[in-house]
């Protein structure tokens, strides 16, 4: 019976998933200036702050422009549709985790952990899983903003977890996207693939120099 759940479970995520992506209408693809074409911010992953002295709750004071994020830089970003949940504790992040002194090692200066979500949700899911803040950003989409703007929702109502984002990762540098990848299936490999496409932009960009 427990297998006849998570069959049906996963075969309604994915049919409601397919329903809200408008496909081929996605705003991000390979090429796509992020700093340039999209407005939204991310909300920073942090604490409650109990008082000033210890830091700003403010959504303003925390925003992370695309601009913020990727100019001038190289991101490997990685998107899941929850914290604390099965695939994205277990599958996703820790290959991501384990590697990031091999990602910095061919130029990425910075690894994004994304999902819809409150920033305080994703600062504790990242504590909870020993994350180093110095390896992996976490920001959050709060009310999905920039993942409707994004065509990249899915809808997980069949697991409470109502409106998301998709799995998704993404190469970056200084705002154009240089490789974007759907993660349909074995998350535990996104991060593989994501450090091969660093690999090759790296030895790209320093054979032309």
């Amino acid at each position: 019976l427990t297998m006849l759940m998570r069959s049906f479970l996963s075969n309604t995520s994915r049919r409601s998933s397919r329903s809200m992506l408008g496909v081929g209408n996605r705003s991000i693809s390979t090429g796509t200036d992020l700093t340039k074409t999209i407005y939204t911010s991310l909300q920073l992953a942090r604490p409650w702050y109990n008082n000033d002295t210890e830091g700003s709750n403010l959504a303003e004071d925390n925003a992370q422009t695309m601009t913020t994020l990727f100019a001038g830089k190289t991101v490997a970003m990685f998107g899941v549709p929850a914290p604390f949940t099965g695939t994205c504790t277990h599958a996703h992040f820790p290959p991501y985790q384990q590697n990031a002194s091999a990602f910095k090692a061919v130029g990425v200066d910075t690894i994004l952990c994304y999902s819809v979500s409150d920033p305080y949700a994703m600062h504790g899911w990242a504590t909870s899983m020993e994350n180093n803040f110095d390896d992996i950003t976490f920001v959050a989409d709060t009310g999905a903003v920039w993942a409707k703007e994004q065509d990249l929702m899915a809808d997980y109502a069949a697991v409470s977890l109502s409106v998301r984002s998709q799995r998704f990762s993404m190469l970056v540098q200084n705002g154009i996207v240089k490789s974007f990848h759907l993660v349909k299936d074995n998350a535990e490999k996104d991060a593989t693939v994501l450090l091969e496409d660093a690999t090759k932009l790296f030895e790209a960009t320093t054979s032309s120099k």
